[in-house]
Order: structure tokens, then sequence, then C-alpha cells
């Protein structure tokens, strides 16, 4: 009986270890954590497919460093990737389209002011040669009043000099004409620039216009949006997705979350994955990420 007592005992000692084990949470990146998608609203524009690839390739930059399986994605997944359009989206797309449209005014603004540096160009051009012909005219003109003069003063008999100033008086009839077309040149262009400074001026007060429309709205804002957010409680995992600004930024969030799914802290590189802010351009991690996940997984 008492033989019975003590393998019944160790039995139970055996069943509460192997209970108490196996309760035990699974060291992290030993296994691949199986996600799938839950919420997703079509308001980003963005596909299925799309997103799925997004996910893939965040899923990659973690992956790649370490040449092993740390996600997969399985319909019905624990841990659910939410993509939730609220006010946080709505304002980043505001944002760009006002962006968007100071960009394209700054472009065009340049664009005009080199228009308008090329019609000064060309009026200068036209002034000089005006002003030189004038100062001619005004010359020959002269020259040819003393003539005149001349003529009249003495008995006004010789043939050939009355024909040598009728050739002058028709010659600066000509220069004249030729004055006048100039002057009408010139002015065509003092026009044209006023049109191009008026426009200048016009757009410089509509690019104002948008800066201080997209400084209100992003002070909205308040504080940078949180791009996305991991979550584990008793209801279980997730990953929401609530704002981007491009498929790289999304990939860069994705990657974000999906490091805290690993069990990643923040780090204070702002250029790494891990940072708080969705800051960096670069989708692949620097050297603190790696130092983070190398930790983390136990490589040396």
């Amino acid at each position: 009986m008492r033989k019975a007592l003590t393998t019944l005992l160790l039995i139970i000692i055996a069943f509460t270890a192997w209970k108490s084990y196996s309760l035990w949470p699974i060291a992290p990146c030993t296994k691949p954590i199986p996600y799938s998608l839950g919420t997703f609203d079509k308001r980003f524009g963005v596909t299925e497919q799309a997103f799925l690839k997004a996910l893939s390739e965040a899923e990659a930059i973690w992956e790649a460093p370490l040449g092993k399986e740390l996600f997969a994605y399985t319909p019905g997944g624990a841990l659910k990737v939410n993509l939730i359009y609220d006010y946080r989206q709505a304002t980043t797309e505001e944002l760009s389209m006002i962006e968007a449209d100071v960009k394209g005014g700054e472009a065009q603004y340049r664009a005009l002011e080199a228009e308008y540096r090329g019609l000064k160009s060309e009026y200068a051009a036209l002034k000089e040669s005006y002003d030189a012909r004038v100062a001619d005219f005004d010359a020959t003109n002269e020259a040819y009043e003393q003539h005149v003069e001349s003529w009249n003063a003495g008995p006004r008999t010789s043939k050939s000099e009355f024909e040598a100033l009728e050739r002058e008086r028709r010659a600066l009839e000509r220069q004249v004409k030729a004055l006048d077309s100039l002057e009408d040149e010139l002015n065509a262009k003092v026009r044209e620039l006023n049109t191009v400074v008026g426009r200048l001026n016009a757009l410089a007060k509509s690019l104002n216009l948008n800066v201080e429309e997209y400084n209100a709205v992003g002070a909205t804002r308040g504080e940078t949006f949180a791009g996305g957010t991991y979550t584990s409680d008793a209801s279980g995992e997730y990953i929401d997705i609530f704002e981007f600004q491009s498929y790289e930024k999304l990939v860069r969030v994705l990657a974000h979350e999906l490091g805290h799914a690993l069990g990643l802290e923040h780090v204070g590189e702002r250029q790494a994955i891990m940072y708080y802010l969705n800051e960096g351009e670069v989708g692949k991690l620097t050297t603190a990420d790696m130092d983070a996940l190398k930790t983390l997984c136990g490589v040396q």
C-alpha cells in the first residue's frame, strides 16, 4: 500500500512538473509567430494583396538578417493585423494634398521666375539698342537741322544741296519709323514683364496661404501620430495600423509593430525601425535594431 502511494505521488509530481513546464512561454525567435488579417478598411486605397505584400516585406526585414522564419501568415493566426481608417489617416491625406499643391506651386513659381529673368534680359537688350538708336537719331537730326538752317540762310538755288537735304529728311523719317517699331516692341515686352510679375505675386500669395493652411491642418494633428500599435491582452494579440504616407512608410510601420510582437522595445537611433517615430526612410535594420534583435534571440 505504501509503495502504491509513493508511486501515485511520483506520478502527481511528474504531471505537475509537466503541466507547469507546458505553461512556460516559448523562448523568443524559436517558433514563427502566426498572424492573419483582421479588420481591413478599404478607404486607405490599398488592396489586400498589396497589404499582404507589405507585410511580407516587413517580415523579411527581421528574418533576412538572421536567416530564419520569425513570422508566418496563417489564415486564422492568433496575431491579428488590422487596417483601421480614422482621423489620423484623413489628416495625413489632407496634409499630403496641400503639400503636393505647395510643391507644384513652388515649381511653377521657379518656372515663372526663370521666364521673368529671360524677359528682363530681352527687355534690357532691346532698351540698350533703342537708346543707342535714339542717340544716333538725335545726332543725325541735329546735323540735318543745321543743314536746313544753312540752306535757309543761303540763296537756296543749289539743286544738289536740296536733294541732299531731302535724302537726309527721308533717312530721318525711316529712322523715326524704326524707332517707333522698336518702341512698340519695348512696350509689349514691358506689358509681358508686368503680366509675369503679377502672376508671380499672385502665386507667392497663394503659396503663402497654402503653407499657412498646411501649418493649420498640421497643428490640429498635435503630436506626431503613432502610425500603428501593438496590443497583447486577455482578448488576444493585435497590430492596428492607423496611418502611413506611402507604401514604404507602411512597410516600416508594419515592421515596427512586428518588432514589438517579437518582444522588442524602442531604440534611440532615429533611423531605426524600432525608433518610436516612423522617421527613417530605409527599409532595413540599423545597427541598433540588429543589436536588439540579436540580444532578444540570443544570437552572437
